[in-house]
C-alpha cells in the first residue's frame, strides 16, 4: 500500500509557490549550475548568457522561496543550493520525462 502524502492547506499553498519558482527555464538552469557547488553571481552570468538584471531578478526569487542561499565574499555574491534534496525532485522529473518520451509513463 502506498502512503499518501498528507499536507495541510498551508503546506499545499507553500508547495505551489515553490513549484511556481521552479517553473522557469532560467531558474532551472541556475539550480542545475549550482548543483555542482557554490558559484558567484558573476560566474553564473558568464555561463547563462542572460542580462545581469534578469539574473539578479531570478536569484532574488529563488532566494525568497528558500531554494538558494547567498553570502558575500568581498564584492562578490556567492550562491548555493540551500537544500540539496531539491535535486532529488529534478531526478524524479527527469525520470518522468524519459518515461513519457518512451511511452511507458
Amino acid at each position: 500500500m502506498i502512503k499518501k502524502p498528507g499536507m495541510t492547506k498551508t503546506q499545499r499553498e507553500h508547495t505551489a509557490r515553490v513549484l511556481q519558482a521552479l517553473a522557469h527555464p532560467l531558474r532551472l538552469q541556475i539550480l542545475q549550475e549550482l548543483s555542482a557547488g557554490e558559484e558567484s553571481a558573476t560566474g553564473l552570468l558568464e555561463r547563462l548568457g542572460c542580462s545581469q538584471s534578469m539574473l539578479s531578478q531570478q536569484l532574488k526569487l529563488l532566494e525568497y522561496q528558500g531554494l538558494i542561499g547567498s553570502r558575500k565574499n568581498g564584492t562578490s555574491k556567492i550562491c548555493r543550493i540551500r537544500n540539496p534534496k531539491i535535486l532529488d525532485l529534478f531526478a524524479c522529473l527527469q525520470d518522468h520525462l524519459e518515461r513519457m518520451a518512451n511511452g511507458s509513463g
